[in-house]
């Protein structure tokens, strides 16, 4: 074997802990040239290899330590990182059988728009950190792929240009709260401007805390700046359930609150104006110990009943945990780090593979469980496993 494929091999094997196989300069330079080369069969070939799951493995060889950090790190001792995947190895699913699932469809709607899966990538900023076309690539992945970008107002490239990448990408708003009204009405209207769909005000960052460890030594790298601002506005750590009630006064799109995990917040949420609950602990960077999002998400479906509509967010890694999330309530789910270990890997390829990855696994799982139509999960697919407990990687 010679060529790329010999030191596809050597990759593929890095990306086996126990491998046992150290990593070359000529390998990495392999994976940071090829891969991103205007070859496209290049490109696809190498990330068809490789198995989605070794993705952030393999990041780790090709992304300088702290991008690789600040991407992968939870806060404090990362158990509420570690504990949103290990969640979902506390189901286990119980098909029904001898039904047709000749055709499974995984195609839904949020608040009202019409995706063909139940996927929306979570707002992460500074993507251009790990791909020249960072924000951009994603967006085009999504549309692809038929899913939801939820743009992090602290993104690297604008609304404006990410919706001329992706003319007809579902995309959604995200805000932090900000201690500048003005500010904030300003991208807001910028949003609404753009065609987003929804805003998504983060509720879970009163103040503000740092994602990564201090020695990771993480910081903007020159020649990047933010989409949305020249320099940050501060957190409002006043903000009360008025804050939601401004945000609704102000704009006709839906919002969305992310980072409510108590089923009495998601009720006083809606009674504010929220139209969805995005169940979220913010990837678990930011309170250290919050619960796993999987174990609020039932308590919150039941609170708000049919009065607004749930997304869970924390987590998800393959197919089988999005069918345990529709079969607990959710309308659709988040995706996170993957998609940032797509995009670093092979930019919109890379973030395409993540998303169709996780969707045909959704469908097989979904045929293999009797479910026809993934937006009508049974919650009786789903059982409690009284012996999946500890955690697993991030």
């Amino acid at each position: 074997m010679e060529g790329w494929k010999a030191d596809l091999a050597i990759v593929y094997n890095l990306a086996t802990p126990s491998s046992g196989v150290q990593p070359s300069f000529r390998t990495i330079a392999l994976w940071r040239g090829l891969a991103r080369s205007a070859d496209a069969s290049v490109s696809t070939d190498l990330l068809d290899r490789l198995p989605v799951s070794s993705f952030g493995d393999v990041a780790r060889l090709v992304l300088e330590r702290p991008v690789y950090e600040w991407i992968r790190a939870g806060a404090g001792d990362e158990e509420a990182a570690l504990d949103n995947v290990a969640a979902f190895r506390r189901w286990r699913l119980r098909p029904h059988v001898l039904v047709d699932v000749s055709m499974v469809s995984t195609a839904t709607d949020v608040l009202g728009a019409p995706l063909a899966v139940p996927l929306l990538v979570a707002p992460m900023a500074l993507q251009r950190v790990v791909d020249d076309d960072g924000e951009r690539a994603t967006a085009r992945a999504v549309a692809e792929v038929g899913a939801c970008l939820i743009v992090a107002v602290n993104a690297t490239t604008s609304i404006e240009h990410i919706r001329a990448a992706a003319p007809d990408a579902t995309l959604w708003f995200q805000l932090y709260n900000w201690d500048d009204r003005d500010a904030l009405a300003r991208v807001v209207e910028r949003a609404e401007a753009a065609g987003c769909r929804a805003i998504v005000p983060l509720v879970n960052t009163p103040i503000g805390v740092a994602h990564t460890p201090p020695e990771a030594g993480f910081r903007l790298p020159a020649g990047l700046t933010f989409g949305h601002f020249e320099e940050s506005p501060g957190l409002d750590a006043r903000n009360t359930w008025s804050y939601i009630e401004w945000l609704a006064s102000r704009t006709g799109l839906p919002i969305v609150p992310k980072g409510i995990l108590a089923a009495a917040d998601a009720r006083r949420a809606v009674d504010s104006g929220a139209r969805a609950i995005l169940v979220s602990n913010h990837g678990g960077r930011q309170l250290h110990r919050a619960m796993a999002t999987l174990d609020a998400l039932d308590d919150i479906v039941n609170a708000v009943g049919g009065s607004a509509e749930v997304y869970l967010d924390g987590g998800i890694r393959n197919g089988s945990d999005v069918l345990t999330a529709l079969a607990l309530g959710a309308r659709a789910v988040t995706v996170g780090r993957p998609v940032m270990w797509g995009l670093a890997l092979g930019g919109q390829a890379g973030v395409r593979r993540v998303l169709s990855s996780i969707a045909g696994e959704l469908v097989e799982d979904a045929g293999l469980c009797g479910v026809p139509a993934t937006a009508h999960t049974p919650r009786d697919i789903v059982v409690r496993s009284p012996t999946a407990t500890g955690s697993v990687p991030a």
